[in-house]
């Protein structure tokens, strides 16, 4: 493994991350915005980036298991790695039901329907919340990996 290739999977990885927050972050202001059919369109575009640096970010991470300078078996026998892959995951779950509602919303205001109602805008506005914070949890488990704790 070479120290530039090490370097190149954690950037890429850091930075989805980033990215990845930033653009969820896009949603939920997008959500507190009044909607039309324009912002419907809008949301689901961004909803769908946020997917695009989830598989950034995973397969980013499972390259540096796979080739990083760590082994992966450093990775694969940490609980601190376990529970930060665990709480991804979990957010990766809640996010599908915003997706679901954003293609929903597009399909209906496309076909001539009504725009979502302030309700339904709360509650899906609520779900992107919590993956916001849920997400702040990461990097606090990803420094506790780096220092070593629960190893």
């Amino acid at each position: 493994m070479s120290a530039t290739l090490d370097l190149a999977l954690t950037g890429l990885h850091h930075v989805g991350i980033l990215v990845l927050f930033g653009v969820l972050m896009a949603e939920w202001v997008l959500l507190c915005l009044p909607l039309s059919l324009r912002g419907i369109e809008l949301i689901a575009k961004v909803d769908l980036a946020y997917g695009v640096f989830a598989g950034l970010v995973v397969a980013a991470g499972c390259a540096r298991v796979a080739w990083g300078a760590k082994s992966a078996s450093f990775y694969l026998g940490y609980s601190v790695f376990w529970m930060k892959l665990g709480l991804f995951v979990a957010i990766a779950l809640i996010s599908v039901l915003p997706t679901l509602t954003y293609l929903r919303w597009r399909r209906t205001a496309r076909a001539g329907g009504a725009l979502p109602g302030a309700a339904a805008v709360a509650r899906t506005r609520r779900w992107v919340l919590l993956q916001l914070g849920l997400f702040t949890a990461l990097p606090v488990l990803a420094a506790m990996m780096a220092r070593g704790f629960g190893y």
